[in-house]
């Protein structure tokens, strides 16, 4: 997953490290009315940001109106009952306490991240396809696949989105962020690499080729994720 961060503060910097620690994607700023850029720019799986850098150009129910459904969520430090009251009204899905071990913060963030996916825990099932998205490890039955950094978040992308056609734009922004990007069709590659990967599970699952659009990840049996 790709989370969109605005480094404004000791305590979200080390945030971030956790999360890159954790195998999580990361969009980050130092400057948090660059948000709504950045979300323009890609698809993100949450927003995090620090409360204190909430204002009356970079209000949450702004946010929450550019973030479609994306989760936001803010770290604050002590806040008051009523105060947390009033961002989840206006629109945060959650509100963590700055106080809390970074690790835990993380922990909470994940779990936001993936209900939106309708994953109660960190692993998505299709029969024999096991996808750990605390470990970012693919197993098929007992077997573990070796896939490189980038194979495995492909998968994951495209696995969270069964049915759905993805772009190569979107993959693009997805695993290489802001940095340096290849040529689009540097999926075809990965793609094929991939389908190779998961030959023993051709009849459950199917990385489909959409000429001059996309990729979908379709279901071929009534295998479903683990839902909430």
């Amino acid at each position: 997953m790709r989370y969109l961060i605005a480094e404004s503060s000791w305590e979200t910097m080390s945030l971030a490290h956790v999360l890159l620690e954790g195998g999580i994607l990361l969009t980050r700023t130092d400057r948090p009315e660059d948000l709504f850029h950045f979300m323009e720019c890609g698809n993100n799986d949450l927003i995090v940001l620090d409360a204190a850098q909430l204002s009356r150009s970079l209000r949450i129910s702004d946010l929450r109106a550019r973030a479609g459904r994306t989760p936001v969520c803010l770290l604050a430090r002590k806040p008051g009952h009523s105060q947390v009251a009033q961002w989840l009204d206006a629109g945060a899905d959650l509100v963590i306490d700055m106080a809390e071990e970074p690790a835990e913060i993380a922990a909470r963030l994940n779990a936001v991240a993936r209900r939106r996916f309708g994953l109660c825990v960190p692993e998505v099932v299709y029969g024999d396809l096991h996808i750990d998205l605390a470990l970012h490890r693919v197993t098929v039955g007992n077997v573990t696949l070796s896939l490189s950094p980038k194979l495995y978040e492909i998968l994951e992308y495209v696995a969270l989105r069964p049915g759905t056609l993805v772009t190569r734009e979107e993959l693009l922004s997805h695993v290489y962020g802001l940095e340096d990007e290849p040529a689009p069709r540097v999926f075809d590659v990965y793609m094929c690499n991939l389908r190779s990967q998961l030959a023993s599970v051709n009849e459950t699952v199917a990385i489909e080729t959409v000429r001059g659009a996309g990729y979908r990840f379709d279901l071929l049996t009534e295998a479903e994720p683990m839902a909430a």
